[in-house]
């Protein structure tokens, strides 16, 4: 009978799928942050447009306010899915990998003799990997939402502001 070291921590498919779902979690991420970067280093050429924009008769701040808040709210959907699906694939990842324990254990559920239980918690690597996974999409997504809702609701203050102006 094999030891602890023989166990894959990680069962295959669900390792790849924790994998390709990390990897889309920091990218989105990583694309947030660099977004909100250049959002706050062009705010004064994009105050002068916005202001121009609502300051002309024509021109309908609605649709930049649309387009702007796509903009922002680009990835949540990913994040929002990554959040709910990380834990439970590493629940799956763990059960798997408890499943393959139990099989080598035996019919008596009996470690082999000069073996120790040290290294069989590594099944529960997938669940931490998982909720890790789940802990940055909720923070990215979070934070993401935060930052729309503020600078959304600040610029259509200033809508409210531009179309009944305070005596």
């Amino acid at each position: 009978m094999a030891g602890p070291t023989a166990i894959s921590v990680l069962p295959g498919p669900v390792a790849v799928l924790l994998l390709l779902l990390s990897i889309a979690v920091l990218t989105v991420c990583l694309d947030r942050i660099r977004w909100w970067t250049r959002w706050w280093r062009g705010r004064s050429a994009r105050q002068r447009q916005w202001q121009e924009q609502l300051d002309s008769q024509g021109a309908s701040p609605g649709d930049r306010l649309e387009d702007w808040d796509l903009a922002m709210a680009f990835g949540e959907p990913v994040l929002r899915a990554a959040a709910l699906l990380a834990p439970l694939l590493g629940l799956v990842g763990t059960v798997f990998a408890l499943m393959q324990v139990l099989a080598r254990l035996g019919p008596d559920l009996t470690l082999p003799a000069g073996t120790s239980l040290q290294g069989y918690g590594q099944v529960l690597l997938s669940t931490a990997l998982g909720l890790l996974i789940s802990l940055v999409a909720s923070a990215g997504l979070e934070l993401n939402r935060g930052l729309r809702h503020w600078q959304i609701g600040r610029l259509e203050r200033q809508v409210r502001r531009h179309v009944r102006p305070l005596p």
